[in-house]
């Protein structure tokens, strides 16, 4: 499930998250299909201890946040006042949370299980993702410096364009 629970936002674009659940998917599912290729089964499962640890974070995170104000009345919020809806963090926060797949998180069952490295000590494979990284490289500082250049480059247009009379709005 894309755009599930606790995906929604109102601060940017829903697709920067669809993005990071796709890139996460696509290597959980990549394993199954490798162990299909071979004739075998694998099947990935999320361990109710790691869903559960997960959901009580965010919902802790967002029982602090004006969606659970007593004033607040939105579809956000479910007849329990679990806000089910929307994400506690920024997009950032978010791929970082899924720029890892961790298989120990996960019950692995099947007979493609060796499809899913075992490391030393029995610990799963924990496989690297990464992130699209959307936002700026260009620092606060210099967007500033450029916004005054560019203010100063229409002001000093619009004064030789007023003093040559060249220019006529009627």
């Amino acid at each position: 499930m894309l755009y599930g629970p606790n995906t929604n936002l109102g601060h940017n674009s829903i697709i920067l998250m669809i993005e990071a659940q796709s890139r996460y998917i696509t290597t959980l599912i990549a394993p199954v299909l490798s162990a299909r290729s071979a004739n075998q089964t694998l099947s990935l499962s999320p361990k109710p201890a790691v869903v559960a640890a997960y959901n009580a974070r965010i919902q802790a995170i967002l029982q602090n946040s004006s969606f659970n104000d007593p004033d607040c009345n939105s579809w956000y919020k479910n007849e329990a006042g679990l806000i089910t809806n929307n994400w506690s963090g920024t997009v950032v926060e978010y791929q970082k949370q899924l720029e890892e797949v961790d298989f120990g998180e996960y019950e692995v069952e099947g007979s493609g299980v060796g499809v899913v490295l075992k490391k030393e000590g029995g610990a799963r494979e924990v496989r690297r993702v990464g992130r699209v990284r959307e936002e700026t490289v260009v620092g606060d500082g210099w967007v500033a410096v450029l916004g005054v250049v560019s203010l100063g480059a229409v002001v000093a247009a619009g004064w030789v364009l007023r003093g040559s009379r060249g220019l006529r709005i009627r």
